[in-house]
Parts: structure tokens; C-alpha cells; sequence
């Protein structure tokens, strides 16, 4: 190995070996570029922009991610309209395309990397207060994730149309899902009969390409511990345990810039400008209609760009709510503490929910696992992915295993905690990886390396679906400055209630210890060191409320900070259309306007709202045409 470090060989070559391992690099390097090619993506509008001007558009959009992303592609196939999409971030990064490489997404320039505050009740084992990621990139948070497909449950739809959202129930949140969807597994599409799973949509949905035999263990011991199965967590019933799809095509990522603004890009009547960052959205002062979008193109040049018909913020959970504040829009209070003249008294940055997640190890083959041989693997697993997209690269381990399970009546349909996994082959080094990313504390970092050190681990995470806490997204009212980043309170386990389901979702799956599956495989659970902690007795909900305070992370799931409902809704920031109250011209259509969060994983529900969203828009204008002809 030191030969190889120092570029020398045992033998010199005659010539044609050199030849051949020449060949061998140009190749690789070539099969490299074609992952993510330049011009896979649209073309930024930026340079031209900045050259020539801006014109006056149709619809300016705030975000390419995965609603953004959506609707950019839904308003500019009506060829008279003029579309702009603003993206604060640029292409995805390579990594965002090999499934396996996800994880290594965070904390790059693809990631906005913000951070909760500092909180007694949770996150207590994290440096940093709570790492929270988010997409800054096209396809957004859609482009970093673990590209699980996962909708939710159908009662979370029907508790919307219940809050006054008139036709957002599940009936008709599935209509848009399927509409969506491009399913690639012949097989379900047989067995469904098209009630649940559609083809010919934009995003192409398909089974992860690769199995690992920790997959494999987990499902038997699933089987042995009498937890629920299921083949398709997205159809008549969520609850069970087994393997899900998600958001693929050919080994890579299908990302919403890939499944909505590829195929569009060539479209004449839409601009995306990349590297934009929007500052503030403004009124026209005559009219009072909101029709101006500052942003900095590069963070050096500020443009503003016109909106005819509508501005549409589509800047997450976390960038949307603090867009909207800066522009004059939020609670009064807030906004008079720094300073911000007040457009519109509306609860702007409230009722955010998130599905926080509390990890357990388990140690596997403690006697018989081989060291992972990292440098050899990735050498392998990267080459025969970038040759014929297969292998490791192209899935990622168990993460493709997922549960669901209501941990109060386990035969109800409607489930409390959501279970999704991560595996640590002995000696590999992702433990290390894992802990650097979510900023743990050096004493479990440690703790967990040792696991991972000694056998293979699975990190089994039990999921919060419906907490009760809520947080919020505000200003720093110590030092505003427009440009600095959002304040975030996370809320976790503010509720007595959300301790109590995590603390059932914990001791659920530690009923896998005691399977015969997990005893074949020399299955225990490891106790992470906790200072704190260990000093209580082990095993009590008193050790394992203390465990949950200090080991929450969030699953990257915020969303509600724009709430939508009626105008009978005190916390509501849109109507059920998602129009801003109070304003005109100005919508939001994200993850923002969920009254209340998913039972699941919110990328595919967001591309969802994105679609429901770009009818709403369509309907709303053809009336205002027809009336204006009147």
C-alpha cells in the first residue's frame, strides 16, 4: 500500500502496461462524468440575466425543490405563460445521484446547514444545539435525501379537508400522487390494478436495485418477533415492516429537478436562474399586489424580478416562513422588535412539526464479522457502479428497510412511530461519518465507534409521526440582520405524550434482542455510554426518557410554519387555495402549509401539494380570464 501512496511499482513495465492501466483511468474518469454530466440540467439563466435584464414574467417561483420543481414544470405548459425559477443553490453534486452517497451530502454547499437552538428537553447530545439539513441545490431537499417513497396515511389527508380544507382529502390527495408517479415495478402495478400505483408521470418510482444481507436478518427477525409485514407500505394499509421503493432510475437518484425540470428545460417560456438567493418579496405600491422578488445572484448582484400574476414561495419550512417575515409578513410583535414594517399580521413561522427520531444499536456477528476493508470496497463497489450503475453504490443497505407500527393497539391502521434503519459494517468507519454529520458529542461518538469497532451494527431509529410539540421559525431579534440565518426551536419532547410514544417505539423494536434470528447472529443491543444517563437505573423509563433527551436527531421532515386553513383558523397563514391571507399576489406551496404532519416521509406528500398546487393556479387564472372578458 505504501508503494501505491508513493506512485511506485515492484517491476518496471515494458510499455503496454502502462498502456493498459492509462486506458483503465481515462476510462473510469469518462464513466465518472457521464453520473451527472453539465448538461443533463437546465441551462442557468443567470449570465444572461445579469447582461441583458430581467423581463417581466407570469409567475416567479421561490425554490427548485421538490415542490418548486413541480410546479415550474405544471405553470410552463401553458406556452403563454412566462415562468422564472429561482434556485439559491446550483446543479447536484455527484454524490447526489449515487444512492449510496447521500449521507455524505451534509454539510456542503448543497446543504443550507442550519441549526436548532439549544434545548434542555432534546438534542442534549448534540454540540451544535441540532444539525437540521436542508437542500440548497436543484431538486432541493428531494436531491439530498434517502429517496424513500413514502406517502403517509390516508387519515392524515382526511383530518386536513376536516380542518376546513375543502378537497384535500385523501381522495384527492392520491389523484395527484399517482399523477406523479411513473411506477417501474411490473409486478405491483399487476397485483394494485391502478387503485394506488399509476405509470406515465414524471417521477419514476422502483425497487432499490441491491439487497444486503443485514436486510435480510432484520426481515427474519421481524418474522420471528411477530411484527407485521407488508409489500407495499404506500397502498391499502401502511402499517408492517419490509422493504419500500423509492425515488430511482437506472442506479441514480430521481430527484425533482430530474423528474420535473430535465424534461422541461428546453421549454422557451422557462428561465431558471441558479445561485439566487431571495432576500424579500414586495408590493407594488400602487396596486398593493405583491409583484417584486430581490435576490442576490452569486451573493453579489441584487436583482429584482416582476411577477404579472403571482409570486410562489416554495422555499421550504425553514426559508419560506423567514422570506415572508422579512417582507413585512408575520406576527406583529416579531416584526416590530426588529424593526420590519408590517405588511400582514399572520402567525408566519408557527406550528412547526417535525419527525424527530431517537437511534438504538444492535450489534450483529460479533465473532464472526471481518473487517470492512473501506479503501477496497469503495475501489470495487465504485467501479462497477460507474460502469453499469449496479452494485453496493446503487442502493443503500438497509435503509431501504422501513416500518411502520401503531405501538398502543398494533392491528390499528394508523400508526404512532415510523422505524427506518442504518447499518455500520465492522470496521468501516460510517459510525464515524454518521456521528461527524449529526454532530454528536465526542463522548457518544466514541461510544459508537466502539460498537462499530468490535461487530457489524444496525442502527434501528424509532420515528415520532405525530408529535405533539410544535416549534417555530423566527428572527434573531439579538442581532438582526436580514442575511443571517433563521432562528430555529425544534420543540422535541416539549409533550408528555411524544415521551411516552418514543419511549414505546424504543422498547418495540428491542424485541428483536430476543429473537431466534438475532440469536443466530449473536444479535445484542449496545449501550452507548451517556454519562448522564448510566447513572440512573438501566432499562427504566427513567434511563430511557434520559437516553431519548440526549439522542434526538431530526428525520429532515419540517414542515407547517405556513399554515393552510380557513379563514376561521386563527393559526393559519394561506387558505385552503394556499394564497397568503390578507395580501395579494403571493402564495406558498411547500411543506410550509401542512396543518398538521404526514405519518411518513414528506418528500413525496410536498411534490404532492406541487401538484395539486399548479391545478389550483391553472383554475384560479382561467376564472379570472373569463371573468375579465366579461
Amino acid at each position: 500500500m505504501e508503494s501505491l501512496l508513493n506512485g511506485q511499482c515492484a517491476s518496471q513495465s515494458l510499455g503496454p502496461a502502462n498502456q493498459l492501466f492509462a486506458l483503465l483511468v481515462q476510462t473510469i474518469l469518462a464513466a465518472q462524468c457521464t453520473i451527472s454530466p453539465p448538461d443533463m440540467w437546465p441551462k442557468d439563466y443567470g449570465p444572461t440575466a445579469l447582461a441583458q435584464g430581467l423581463e417581466e414574467y407570469d409567475f416567479v417561483i421561490v425554490g427548485a425543490g421538490s415542490a418548486g420543481s413541480v410546479v415550474a414544470n405544471r405553470l410552463s405548459e401553458n406556452p403563454a405563460w412566462k415562468v422564472l425559477l429561482l434556485e439559491a443553490g446550483g446543479d447536484p453534486p455527484i454524490e447526489s445521484e449515487i444512492p449510496e452517497t447521500f449521507f455524505t451530502i451534509q454539510k456542503t454547499d448543497a446543504d443550507w446547514e442550519n441549526y436548532a437552538e439549544v434545548t434542555a428537553h432534546a438534542s442534549r447530545g448534540s454540540k451544535d444545539g441540532g444539525f437540521w439539513p436542508r437542500g440548497r441545490t436543484l431538486g432541493g431537499c428531494g436531491a439530498i435525501n434517502a429517496m424513500l417513497y413514502v406517502r403517509g396515511n390516508s387519515r392524515d389527508y382526511d383530518l386536513w379537508e376536516k380542518l376546513g380544507n375543502p378537497d384535500w382529502g385523501w381522495k384527492e390527495a392520491l389523484k395527484y400522487f399517482k399523477k406523479s408517479e411513473d411506477n417501474q415495478d411490473a409486478e405491483l402495478l399487476k397485483r394494485d390494478g391502478g387503485k394506488f400505483h399509476a405509470k406515465g408521470g414524471y417521477l419514476k418510482v422502483n425497487n432499490f436495485p441491491v439487497e444486503h444481507q443485514l436486510a435480510d436478518v432484520l426481515l427474519s427477525a421481524f418474522d420471528d418477533a411477530g411484527f407485521e409485514r407488508t409489500s407495499d407500505i404506500n397502498g391499502a394499509r401502511q402499517v408492517g415492516f419490509g422493504r419500500v421503493q423509492g425515488t430511482i432510475v437506472n442506479g441514480t437518484r430521481c430527484s425533482p429537478a430530474k423528474a420535473f425540470l430535465v424534461p422541461v428545460k428546453d421549454r422557451p417560456n422557462l428561465h431558471v436562474i441558479k445561485h439566487a438567493v431571495v432576500v424579500t418579496v414586495e408590493q407594488d405600491p400602487a396596486s398593493k399586489r405583491f409583484k417584486y422578488v430581490n435576490f442576490l445572484i452569486d451573493n453579489k448582484v441584487l436583482k429584482v424580478a416582476h411577477a404579472r400574476r403571482e409570486i410562489i414561495l416554495s422555499a421550504g419550512a425553514i426559508n419560506t416562513p423567514h422570506i415572508l417575515q422579512r417582507s413585512g409578513i408575520g406576527p406583529k410583535p416579531l416584526l416590530a422588535s426588529v424593526g420590519i414594517p408590517l405588511v400582514a399580521d399572520l402567525p408566519v413561522g408557527e406550528n412547526l412539526q417535525d419527525h424527530l427520531f431517537v437511534p438504538v444499536l444492535f450489534k450483529l456477528h460479533k465473532s464472526t464479522a471481518a473487517n470492512y476493508n473501506l479503501q477496497q470496497e469503495l475501489a470495487k463497489n465504485m467501479f462497477q457502479y460507474i460502469m453499469n450503475r449496479s452494485g453496493p453504490m446503487a442502493g443503500h443497505g438497509v435503509t431501504s428497510v422501513i416500518g411502520f407500527i401503531n405501538t398502543r393497539i398494533p392491528t390499528d391502521p394508523f400508526p404512532d412511530i415510523e422505524y427506518h434503519f442504518f447499518q455500520f459494517e465492522k470496521g468501516s468507519g460510517k459510525s464515524v461519518l454518521f456521528s461527524d454529520k449529526v454532530g454528536y458529542t465526542e463522548e457518544i461518538s466514541k461510544s459508537m465507534l466502539e460498537a462499530a469497532t468490535e461487530a457489524d451494527v444496525v442502527m434501528a431509529i424509532a420515528v415520532l409521526l405525530n408529535p405533539k410539540s410544535k416549534g417555530r421559525v423566527t428572527l434573531n431579534t439579538d442581532n438582526f440582520n436580514e442575511f443571517n440565518p433563521p432562528k430555529i426551536v425544534s420543540g422535541y419532547l416539549e409533550h408528555e405524550d411524544d415521551v411516552a410514544a418514543v419511549l414505546r417505539g424504543i422498547r418495540y423494536i428491542r424485541k428483536l434482542v430476543d429473537t431466534p434470528t438475532f440469536n443466530e447472529h449473536e444479535g445484542e443491543l449496545h449501550r452507548i455510554t451517556i454519562a448522564e444517563c448510566d447513572m440512573l437505573p438501566y432499562d427504566s423509563d427513567e434511563y430511557w426518557e434520559c437516553y431519548a433527551r440526549v439522542m434526538t436527531l431530526t428525520l429532515y421532515h419540517p414542515v407547517g410554519t405556513a399554515k393552510m386553513g380557513p379563514d376561521t383558523d386563527p393559526e393559519a397563514v394561506v387558505d385552503p387555495r394556499l394564497r397568503v391571507k390578507g395580501v395579494k399576489g403571493l402564495r406558498v406551496v411547500d411543506g410550509s402549509i401542512m396543518p398538521n404532519i404526514v405519518s411518513g416521509n414528506t418528500n413525496a406528500p410536498i411534490m404532492m401539494i406541487g401538484e395539486k398546487a399548479s391545478d389550483m393556479i391553472k383554475a384560479d387564472w382561467d376564472k379570472e380570464e373569463k371573468h375579465m372578458e366579461l
